[in-house]
């Protein structure tokens, strides 16, 4: 019976997942996405390479530590201590850390939760299973979404889940949001032009401004610290690839060359 609720909530989650992937035109960020909260002053890329002084936290979720279940777990950022946070028979992920790096939010089957980051006091903050990815406001008032079944939208709600407000109403895909720095701007991916870019609004979901104009895919984007860049995901050579820009869209950089896929940056350091 165990067995049996797992493989509906993974088909639950994966349909998540696959409607977040299609509005993107190539792979979602699943089950593998990872947040960041600490000095993480390496790549841990797959290559073998383990840096030795990085210090913090590491949040992520994970499928095949518990082979049917999606949960979420914490590992120091060296890659020690691995913790399971989640227990459920359904699909959790896209975990984010809050600013002050007490509590995760996190996407789960009905909705968007937040926990402490031992992975007690869970508390619902949507009643929907077509909420995910969630990032928190620099001053971890608000929590920005995307919202959607088919098309997706950003949304955003205060901490505690109240005040639920649609920033974008398109018949488009607007999805994985990011805030600036100063909490003034929201850098996403949307295909309201035809194929995924990045664009960038005001928090209040006003001014919105297309910041990359590629045939290829652009998605995933992450805000430097001091706000001056945006790092981003692309497909540009068919293989998906980091790219930094200026936070205006110009002066594209590409940062990764493998024959691999890159993807989900997130950035961290001193502001």
């Amino acid at each position: 019976m165990h067995r049996m609720m797992s493989l509906v909530g993974m088909a639950m989650w994966v349909a998540l997942v696959v409607a977040l992937a299609g509005c993107g035109g190539g792979e979602g960020p699943g089950a593998g996405s990872a947040n960041v909260s600490g000095v993480l002053t390496g790549a841990l890329t797959g290559q073998g390479d383990r840096p030795a002084a990085l210090t913090g936290k590491i949040t992520f979720s994970s499928r095949s530590r518990t082979g049917w279940n999606v949960d979420i777990y914490v590992m120091n950022a060296d890659g020690t201590g691995i913790t399971r946070l989640t227990h459920s028979y359904s699909g959790e992920g896209y975990p984010a850390w809050s600013p002050d790096g007490t509590r995760i939010a996190y996407g789960a089957q009905h909705g968007i939760y937040v926990m402490n980051a031992d992975g007690t006091g869970k508390t619902e903050l949507t009643d929907s299973m077509v909420d995910s990815e969630p990032t928190w406001s620099p001053n971890g008032a608000k929590i920005a979404f995307s919202h959607g079944s088919g098309t997706l939208d950003i949304c955003v709600m205060n901490a505690d889940g109240s005040g639920v407000t649609r920033l974008t109403g398109n018949p488009a895909c607007d999805w994985t949001p990011d805030w600036s720095p100063d909490g003034g701007k929201i850098a996403f991916a949307s295909d309201r032009t035809g194929n995924a870019d990045i664009h960038v609004m005001n928090a209040d979901g006003a001014s919105v401004t297309r910041l990359t104009r590629s045939e290829a895919y652009d998605r995933d984007p992450a805000w430097s610290p001091d706000g001056t860049k945006i790092a981003f995901w692309n497909d540009r050579t068919g293989d998906g690839d980091i790219c930094v820009m200026n936070a205006d869209g110009t002066g594209v950089t590409r940062l990764t060359r493998r024959a691999a896929w890159d993807a989900m940056p997130d950035w961290w350091g001193p502001h």
